[in-house]
């Protein structure tokens, strides 16, 4: 089965913080296929009345961010192929703001049935009231069942991915990403951690079906590690393990870290939103 992501791409061509992040994790790359997107702001005065004059501005600054869309995008696509992907497994998507940049993102990403979408930096910062828990519940209400890859600042050389498990549904569903996405990039291996924050009685009821998960899935058992870390903040816990082991990813269940006491879910539980405004140096994969 073939990785197909989208990679979200702001205009400065400087940062493309998720198209470097992929150009360098993978090796394995055969099967993959990208799709570049970025969203340009569009102007367009709905007021019938406006001057002639005010229309042509309008159109002038669309066709200027047009522009520089169209940079990024060869920029990013520049970088792909000269980390050695393949012209066909790359293409490019500008577009015009029509929802919204959320809503579009989103609609893109839901009709190319991508097994991901990786957000750089301005991707990021666009998505960042989703992730909060006082967004309004029309934004809580987006149906994003596809995993997320914040790519804020990732650095280059790391290795390995590291996912957090509590034997929650989210987790075990970021196990199969995980596997599908890096199962055959034997470069990597894969670390299991759950934070004991004295809340489970018994973690081996959670480390053994994640452990068999990615047995079942295909993952070698030299390439997998466990580990469990007795500490009460638990993203703090992560970050010092990421950290100490130079991961390049850490992976979490949009809930899968830290139950809510709410009734009412936020898009994500708050571990993983800490996680999120914290974690540095790796990239952040959140399943829905």
């Amino acid at each position: 089965m073939g990785r197909k992501l989208l990679i979200t791409v702001g205009d400065d061509p400087d940062s493309l913080y998720g198209v470097r992040f992929v150009a360098t994790f993978f090796n394995n790359r055969r099967d993959m296929t990208l799709t570049l997107l970025h969203v340009a702001p569009h102007f367009e005065s709905m007021d019938l009345g406006e001057s002639l004059r005010v229309r042509e501005m309008d159109s002038a600054l669309s066709e200027i961010y047009m522009k520089k869309g169209r940079k990024a995008l060869d920029a990013g696509r520049t970088i792909l192929l000269n980390e050695d992907f393949q012209a066909h497994q790359i293409s490019t998507k500008l577009m015009p703001k029509r929802y919204g940049m959320i809503g579009d993102m989103i609609e893109e990403a839901i009709q190319g049935s991508y097994d991901a979408i990786v957000l750089g930096r301005r991707g990021y910062s666009i998505f960042e009231k989703v992730f909060h828990p006082w967004v309004s519940e029309a934004t809580m209400d987006l149906e994003i069942d596809f995993p997320l890859w914040v790519c804020r600042r990732p650095e280059r050389g790391l290795k390995d991915v590291l996912v957090c498990v509590d034997g929650s549904e989210p987790a075990l569903r970021m196990l199969e990403v995980v596997g599908l996405m890096v199962g055959n990039e034997e470069q990597h291996g894969i670390g299991l951690l759950h934070v004991d924050d004295g809340t489970v009685e018994n973690v081996e009821t959670v480390m053994e079906p994640a452990r068999r998960k990615l047995l079942e899935i295909g993952v070698a058992e030299e390439r997998i590690r466990v580990r469990v870390v007795r500490d009460s903040d638990v993203a703090a816990a992560v970050r010092g393990e990421a950290a100490e082991n130079r991961y390049a990813v850490v992976a979490v269940g949009r809930r899968g870290i830290g139950r809510e006491s709410s009734l009412r879910k936020p898009f994500m539980g708050s571990k993983s939103l800490e996680l999120l405004q914290t974690l540095e140096k790796a990239t952040l994969w959140v399943s829905r």
